[in-house]
């Protein structure tokens, strides 16, 4: 009777330790499972490519500007708002002037004098050529090596107001800044590019080139 008695404690210790490691091994599986079915979080790329579209848009214009290539200039050119020209950072609606894509391409090609507003402080007419006029108002530092670029947020800081937001409203723009060239200036030499833009066929297009410097 003893015997029989401990053989079935042995059977039904051998049956427990099975059904006890059976278990573990399901809590291991289900385990196992549950980690490969956690579902990775999603990288966010999109952000960046629509930020860096108009930060590249910029650099190929700056290029464009640089070699003096306005036929690939006047390809950025917004098809209904035209570019407009400002000499300094508040655009003066009355007197800036804005050309067409087909009317740039003419006046560039012509290198006739043009009214572009008037010079700060003595408000004489800015009476020069396309040429001369990118030289003083547009490309007047290499802006492609700027010592900073910025994507909806003006750098420079000066005397005259930036009305760009209320003139250009629900556009794009970045600032390429030179902080200054000469120390004995104590930075008032300091200069930037500000170029808009306005979507037009999920598009950057060009809507303003806008100078900005320290003015009188």
């Amino acid at each position: 009777m003893k015997n029989r008695i401990s053989l079935f404690i042995i059977l039904s210790l051998i049956v427990l330790s099975a059904c006890t490691n059976n278990t573990k091994k399901e809590a291991i599986q289900q385990d196992t499972i549950v980690e490969k079915t956690i579902p990775l979080e999603p990288i966010s790329e999109t952000i960046e490519t629509v930020e860096d579209s108009v930060l590249e848009t910029t650099k190929k214009i700056l290029t464009s500007l640089k070699n003096k290539d306005y036929e690939t200039l006047a390809t950025f050119i917004h098809p209904n708002l035209g570019l407009t020209f400002s000499p300094y950072g508040f655009i003066d609606t009355t007197k800036s002037i804005n050309f067409s894509k087909n009317q740039f391409v003419n006046k560039v090609q012509q290198q006739k004098t043009i009214n572009w507003g008037a010079y700060d402080g003595s408000g004489d007419p800015i009476l020069l050529t396309p040429e001369n006029y990118f030289k003083k108002f547009v490309y007047s530092a290499d802006f492609l090596k700027a010592d900073t670029t910025s994507k909806n947020k003006i750098i420079s800081k000066g005397n005259s107001l930036i009305n760009l937001n209320k003139v250009f409203k629900d556009c794009d723009f970045t600032e390429s800044y030179f902080a200054g060239f000469n120390k004995k200036y104590d930075g008032m030499d300091w200069q930037s590019l500000i170029l808009v833009y306005k979507k037009s066929n999920n598009q950057n297009k060009l809507v303003a080139i806008i100078h900005n410097q320290w003015t009188i």
